[in-house]
């Protein structure tokens, strides 16, 4: 119980630091780029970046890019293949900015995005190589659980995605305190991730929870995303751009959330140990 009132203080911390303002704002500048990606995909279907969502989506399914509402419908798979890229090469500096900045207001210290910037920077390798780790595990995670899944007849598809889902937490939990130790205690990618799983190890209910809870908040987006034909024939194929910029704006609001608790909750822990 002691540890979980520990990582429900995090969240609140975390919230209240907001009023500074500036430890969002790395978050922030990463939900402008991908509305941009969002905007630019639904504009241009015949410019330059036309040849880059082809080749997200090869094969036959590329010609309905080309067609309305087709390729409005087919938007949240095709962006979706630049979300491990733009995780691994842009938002873990963002995460790692984020980090830093969320551990400065927390000690009272004076931010400076600047400042943030070039500290993550400095670290980037670390960052996402760590990230890159991560991805990989998740990837590996999710296909394992579906070709399990495969082998077992008639499971409800809500079911498979459940498990999926609850695997993927778990894989979360173990390796989030990567992105900490490499911009607070300096650590290379490496031994950051190996850090984080023996963190998560003393700590894996608290660890759950740190994780769990953001990804509740994204939610009823995602379950948006998953059917984006009836979406469109329902309501409307523009209502897709809507849905995918307010999907990326709970990612945003659940990535602050998780980094900013996260971070607030590592500094306690770490003052606590060092205290026994």
């Amino acid at each position: 119980m002691t540890g979980i009132k520990s990582v429900l203080k995090a969240f609140r911390v975390a919230v209240g630091l907001l009023r500074r303002g500036r430890p969002a704002a790395p978050l922030a500048v990463y939900f402008l780029l991908k509305t941009a990606v969002v905007l630019l995909y639904a504009r241009d279907s015949s410019g330059a970046a036309a040849h880059l969502w082809r080749a997200l989506r090869p094969g036959p399914g590329a010609e309905a890019l080309s067609h309305y509402p087709d390729r409005l419908i087919a938007m949240p798979a095709v962006l979706g293949r630049l979300d491990i890229p733009l995780e691994i090469l842009v938002l873990s500096f963002a995460q790692g900015a984020t980090v830093l900045l969320v551990a400065l207001a927390a000690r009272g210290e004076r931010l400076s995005l600047r400042a943030g910037a070039a500290r993550a920077r400095s670290r980037y390798v670390h960052l996402a190589v760590s990230a890159a780790i991560v991805s990989a595990a998740l990837f590996a995670v999710f296909r394992l659980s579906a070709a399990l899944l495969h082998r077992i007849a008639a499971i409800p598809r809500a079911w498979e995605l459940g498990i999926g889902i609850s695997a993927g937490l778990v894989v979360q939990a173990i390796f989030i305190y990567a992105v900490p130790f490499v911009m607070l205690e300096g650590r290379s990618s490496i031994d950051a991730v190996k850090r984080s799983v023996m963190f998560a190890g003393r700590h894996f209910v608290e660890s759950l929870a740190l994780v769990a809870v953001p990804f509740a908040v994204t939610v009823p987006t995602l379950l948006l995303a998953l059917n984006p034909r009836a979406i469109a024939f329902q309501l409307s194929p523009e209502f897709l751009v809507q849905s995918q910029i307010a999907g990326a704006f709970m990612e945003f609001a659940a990535g602050y959330l998780l980094m900013g608790s996260l971070t607030i909750y590592v500094l306690d822990t770490r003052m606590k140990e060092e205290k026994r």
